[in-house]
């Protein structure tokens, strides 16, 4: 007598539904939206938006649902259901994310005056850019005036975007100022969350017009 298949069990769409949705209550949902962020390059205090933002959108999705998924038939295969929607949710997020800091780049640029940035890469002998550097200094004595930072913060952010510059490196100022204000003030934010973008944008503005009026008085630019 030949072999005959047999046909999984298959579930109601509501027996579906709550498995799905039951599973956003496990503690495999929660590790798991960890890992989404990791691997798709989003900060890891962002795991629970990633879980809370899947689960509204599966939430939905399910409540349109008229028939039954006809491949999911048990209780794995309804948790890699909800475990893939929690991946593309990490996908949409992190594009999104991509898309602001994108945004936000061109606007860092309309703040920039290009003359400085391409004098900054320009200048290579010591004596100008010591000239330069003691010109920041006697500015930052009197000039600094920055509603984004403490005054000191702004005048060691100038010199160490003027230093990374001087050795060559080519990253972007959005970049460049975020790594220099970390490493100057403590009390900047490790992220780049809103809060340090609109910090970062408040100072790039004071540390460039810092720049750049000591390369005028110096006769840099």
């Amino acid at each position: 007598m030949a072999d005959s298949t047999v046909e999984p069990v298959r579930w109601a769409l509501a027996s579906q539904i709550s498995e799905i949705l039951g599973w956003f209550e496990t503690r495999e949902s929660v590790q798991w939206s960890e890992v989404c962020c990791r691997r798709h390059g989003l900060p890891t205090d962002m795991a629970g938006d990633v879980h809370s933002e899947s689960w509204v959108k599966v939430r939905l999705s399910l409540s349109r649902r008229i028939e039954a998924f006809p491949h999911l038939h048990d209780q794995v295969s309804a948790h890699r259901y909800a475990a893939r929607s929690m991946q593309r949710t990490s996908i949409d997020i992190s594009r999104t994310a991509r898309r602001i800091e994108s945004r936000t780049h061109v606007m860092d640029d309309q703040h920039i005056d290009p003359k400085v940035l391409k004098q900054m890469r320009l200048v290579d002998d010591s004596v100008t850019l010591d000239r330069w550097r003691r010109a920041v200094i006697n500015h930052a004595r009197h000039d600094v005036n920055c509603s984004g930072c403490p005054s000191d913060v702004v005048f060691a952010a100038a010199l160490k975007l003027l230093a990374m510059l001087q050795i060559g490196d080519q990253g972007s100022i959005s970049d460049l100022m975020y790594e220099a204000l970390q490493e100057v003030d403590d009390d900047f934010p490790n992220e780049k969350s809103d809060a340090a973008r609109q910090r970062k944008s408040r100072c790039t503005r004071c540390v460039l017009n810092l720049l750049r009026d000591a390369a005028e008085s110096a006769g840099v630019l």
